[in-house]
């Protein structure tokens, strides 16, 4: 168990801590300076020590009452009580073991079942009655090597097609039950063959049991007869079982080291929980513990272990013994504290007393105390001055760094908060072209191979247009370069608002070329927002009267698109879009035109 008390040190820090000043030192020791003692001091001084050492030596006694009570409380409510659950846990381990054990019988039974259920040879047999099998398997010294008492081999009607019932008694003979209880034992594992459901996988088409046959229970396993291979149909079940009797019992608790007994359960009781166990005291040296054992979730056989509570006696020894030896050790502890207590702190502290009564009655405050401990009680007389002086210089000391630190953390948090506004500021001129306010090449390069990645994985096509102004060097050279660079801001502004998703950007790609990233939009989309650029474009009408196309200003437009994929990069999908845009400006330009990612014609 841990430690869940505080550390002093976090104590510490959680306590209000006063200015500490000189004027606050000189009044918290200006009761200690030293005055005259009036008469009778030194009888003053004798009865407070007798004082303290009077309740120093009544606290030692009832710390040593307090530790033997605590001792037995100890004992009886936690030393004992561990005790009792160890034993109950113990006799719940047992009788889990005893049911371990049972179940394990069965296992072991359903496992041989399946081996001749699954077999090619009882397949055959089961429709033919073919003697040579009974000859050659089913004879009494082969269920006497399995230990088993019953073999059934019966037909889907839960006729019998041969059946036996032994008993192997310890001297080696074999007595043949078969006349005496293989139709009651067939009557009462007919009903089972129901549980069998032939839709599930091989290994789970199994069914056991408890039955009762003349009064001793028997422990069965069923299965359906099939082929090696584990296909069908089902042809009929093999049944093979063990007498529970008190010969086997005895075996099962030599083999687990354990002594139980079984009794069976009716088929009403309610199934038992895996944790429900009955456990009842018989006397003080023995007790009982009892569980029912299920099968497929119904009840069939409580098992019952009768056990020694030899745990719950050493514990109560153990109590016993060691209530009386930890109070012996309270009173032996508690009478070295006194003596040890009386020997380091009484007898310096008198010691003390006399030397300050001496100084006291004298005046002459350049005597010193004869103490000379290495302990708290002389570094007391040694340290108070010096201490006190240091605690002033400290506390100046940090008043003074802490508004030291003060002002050098808000002048860096100013620095800082400029320097992100830097930063910010920074990054926005560097992915943004000073002209037109869209993003710049290398922005645009970025968006480029961010689309590109998420749409190879995604497998949504990134389609990509290349602006490109109609004639602009016949209009900066008609209008001025400042006209030119209005021109640019009017065209950009237009190819912005142009971006219907938060993913799409616009980007100046050089002089009066513009390049638009549209992720996630397909070619023939593509083509419609192309149409409303140009639109948009020839309605701002923007005179430009030396054009040979139209007297406004007019654009050409190259589109491409594609699905990314490992064997393209985005260099073919712009290039693609160049020789459209190319194409364009050929047939008369003011127009657009599409051109799929790997063609070469122009």
């Amino acid at each position: 168990m841990g430690d869940n008390r505080p550390k002093l040190s976090n104590v510490v820090r959680r306590l209000p801590l006063p200015e500490l000043t000189v004027q606050t030192l000189s009044r918290s020791i200006s009761p200690l300076i030293l005055r005259p003692a009036h008469s009778g001091t030194a009888a003053h001084i004798k009865a407070e020590a007798m004082s303290i050492s009077a309740k120093t030596t009544a606290l030692i006694v009832l710390m040593g009452i307090l530790l033997s009570l605590s001792a037995f409380f100890i004992q009886r409510s936690v030393v004992y009580p561990a005790f009792h659950e160890i034993e109950v846990d113990y006799a719940r381990n047992n009788i889990d073991r005893v049911v371990r054990r049972l179940d394990t019988q069965r296992q072991t039974i359903d496992f041989t079942v399946y081996d001749w259920s699954a077999w090619n040879d009882t397949y055959s047999f089961i429709q033919s009655g073919d003697p040579e099998y009974i000859e050659s398997n089913l004879y009494p010294d082969t269920f006497l090597n399995f230990g088993f008492d019953v073999a059934l081999f019966l037909n889907l009607d839960g006729e019998v097609v041969w059946g036996s019932v032994y008993d192997f008694p310890s001297d080696g003979s074999i007595v043949d039950l078969t006349a005496t209880y293989l139709d009651d034992i067939v009557a009462a594992t007919a009903k089972f063959t129901g549980r069998i459901d032939p839709e599930e996988d091989i290994d789970d088409q199994t069914t056991s049991g408890v039955v009762q046959v003349d009064g001793i229970p028997v422990l069965f396993a069923m299965r359906p007869i099939v082929q090696s291979d584990g296909s069908g149909p089902h042809k009929g079940y093999v049944v093979f079982g063990q007498f529970l009797d008190d010969e086997l019992i005895t075996t099962l608790s030599d083999q687990i080291v354990q002594g139980f007994s079984i009794e069976p359960v009716s088929e009403n009781t309610a199934p038992a929980a895996p944790d429900n166990y009955s456990l009842k005291i018989i006397d003080q040296s023995t007790l009982s513990a009892s569980k029912i054992y299920s099968i497929d979730g119904i009840p069939t056989l409580r098992a019952t272990a009768i056990l020694p509570r030899n745990i719950t006696e050493l514990g109560r020894d153990i109590t016993y013994y060691g209530i009386a030896l930890l109070i012996l050790l309270c009173i032996a502890l508690a009478a070295a504290l006194l003596a040890l207590f009386r020997w380091i702190v009484v007898k310096p502290i008198m010691s003390l007393k006399a030397d300050i009564s001496s100084i006291s009655s004298a005046m002459d405050y350049s005597l010193r105390a004869s103490i000379r401990n290495n302990d708290e009680i002389g570094a007391l007389s040694r340290e108070f001055n010096s201490m006190l002086q240091m605690i002033e210089y400290n506390n100046t000391e940090l008043l003074r760094l802490n508004a030291e630190l003060t002002s050098k953390h808000q002048t860096v948090l100013a620095v800082q908060s400029d320097l992100q506004a830097a930063n910010a500021e920074l990054k926005r001129l560097s992915e943004h072209d000073p002209l037109t306010g869209l993003s710049n090449r290398l922005a645009l390069e970025k968006k480029l191979e961010q689309a590109w990645g998420i749409l190879c994985r995604t497998g949504d096509p990134l389609t990509v247009m290349l602006v490109d102004i109609d004639l602009f060097k016949l209009y900066n050279d008609r209008y001025g370069h400042q006209a030119g660079d209005q021109s640019l801001k009017q065209v950009a502004d237009i190819l912005a608002s142009a971006m219907q998703r938060k993913s799409d950007m616009a980007a100046r790609y050089g002089g009066e070329e513009f390049l638009l990233v549209l992720p996630g939009t397909n070619a023939e989309d593509a083509l419609g927002i192309a149409a409303s650029i140009r639109e948009q474009v020839i309605a701002a009408n923007i005179e430009h009267d030396c054009s040979p196309i139209e007297p406004f200003l007019t654009i050409s437009i190259g589109i491409s698109s594609v699905v990314p994929h490992g064997d393209l990069t985005t260099g073919d999908l712009v290039r693609a879009a160049d020789r459209a845009l190319y194409a364009v400006k050929g047939s008369g330009r003011n127009n657009f035109r599409y051109e799929p990612v790997g063609t070469t014609g122009h």
